[in-house]
């Protein structure tokens, strides 16, 4: 049985791919791109290309179910929601053989459409930063006096982080706006004008990732970091992370969420927590899929990639529920990226919230790292190299 791992330029993606090669698993990636991260690296048996599934949907599936299929059995692994929608949406194109351990695309639905899962949250008693939905409200009237309510400043984020428009996909990105007359400005602007969304108040207290493995709502193996530093700073893709003991509210939420669907397959539920409610954790979102940060994860113990390849294979033999608590991951262009636009940038161009580090404390830490033995390159390994040097070449094109 291999795997196929699709999504390569992506660091979880590389993160899967080097744990199942690990265990001598034959991977093979696809990607868009003809060196991506995963394909240079030396646990990748085999390669393949296929169009893009943002701008070319029908094309992308039609290579991938055709690889799939005859490469079969196999357990295939979308890492992207974009990827992983298409195929599940899409799921009669796959042979039988070809497994897919991940949830109905209905369930996963439920949890991609932000406005759906907030609206299940309440129902489940999970805690929630004042929430307004856009269809809730007839007209700019109500919603404004709805996000009165809640108070400024205030998070306007579409329903979906990418949506589909015709046959192809774009990204969708959140707006901080501080008052009413920057609000009305944002939401005439698209993707808001276009595409639902919702108002959230805006909870400033350090970010933590629940991460879990379920079988039809039954709890296999949990995970927990918390986010030191993020790319964009104001909050985004995890560039520092460490391994953490999960806070109890918000793995019972993470829980509660993905039980009442139950949930086959791996998880990340991200919550804040607020400082001006005694540290509440609150629900921000769920992403049915495989996370950026995931070799934080199996450097500290937990194997999601192996464990999810063993459920789909029936060969699941249990985790301990121990990991290392302390470990820190770190992505090392990412990381540089948040020091760059730190050092470029004043805070309030980048909405940081109160009591954020200073440039000199960031620059030290960001030095130090370099030498504190808890903290992992995520991608810079002695042993498997070439995925760093391909992400360096195309970070120095990106800038020249």
């Amino acid at each position: 049985m291999r795997a196929i791992v699709l999504d390569g330029e992506q660091r979880s993606a590389l993160a899967a791919t080097r744990s199942l090669g690990k265990r001598g698993i034959r991977v093979a990636v696809g990607s868009g791109d003809r060196r991506s991260l995963s394909s240079v690296s030396r646990y990748c048996t085999d390669a393949f290309l296929y169009p893009s599934p943002h701008s070319d949907p029908a094309g992308f599936l039609e290579v991938v179910s055709g690889y799939a299929n005859r490469m079969s059995p196999s357990v295939l692994f979308p890492m992207t929601d974009v990827s992983l929608t298409e195929v599940l949406r899409n799921k009669a194109l796959f042979s039988e053989a070809v497994l897919l351990p991940f949830v109905e695309f209905e369930k996963y639905l439920r949890v991609t459409d932000k406005a759906a899962l907030f609206r299940l949250a309440d129902t489940l008693g999970v805690s929630i930063p004042g929430t307004v939905i856009s269809a809730d409200c007839p007209d700019r009237g109500s919603l404004c006096g709805k996000v009165r309510g809640i108070g400024y400043p205030v998070v306007v984020k579409p329903c979906f982080s990418k949506i589909r428009t015709g046959n192809s996909w774009t990204g969708a990105g959140v707006q901080y706006v501080s008052n009413e007359e920057a609000l009305l400005r944002a939401i005439s602007r698209d993707p808001f004008r276009s595409s639902p969304f919702l108002i959230q108040e805006r909870i400033d207290g350090p970010g933590v990732g629940i991460f879990l493995l379920l079988k039809d709502g039954r709890l296999l193996a949990k995970f927990a970091h918390r986010r030191i530093r993020e790319k964009p700073p104001s909050g985004g893709v995890s560039v520092l992370c460490e391994s953490i003991e999960p806070p109890e509210d918000a793995l019972r939420d993470a829980i509660r969420i993905l039980g009442a669907l139950e949930w086959t397959g791996v998880a990340m539920v991200e919550f804040k927590l607020d400082g001006r409610r005694r540290n509440a954790a609150m629900l921000l979102e769920v992403n049915g899929r495989f996370w950026g940060s995931l070799q934080l994860a199996v450097a500290a113990g937990v194997d999601f990639p192996y464990m999810l390849f063993q459920l789909a294979t029936g060969e699941y033999a249990g985790h301990e529920g121990r990991y290392q608590v302390g470990v820190r991951s770190r992505w090392e262009l990412g990381d540089l990226d948040h020091l760059l636009l730190r050092i470029r940038r004043r805070a309030s161009d980048l909405n940081l919230p109160a009591g954020h580090l200073s440039r000199h404390g960031l620059l030290a830490g960001f030095l130090g790292d370099f030498f504190r033995p808890s903290v992992h390159n995520e991608i810079f390994r002695v042993g498997d190299m070439k995925p760093f040097f391909c992400e360096l070449r195309e970070y120095l094109k990106s800038i020249f």
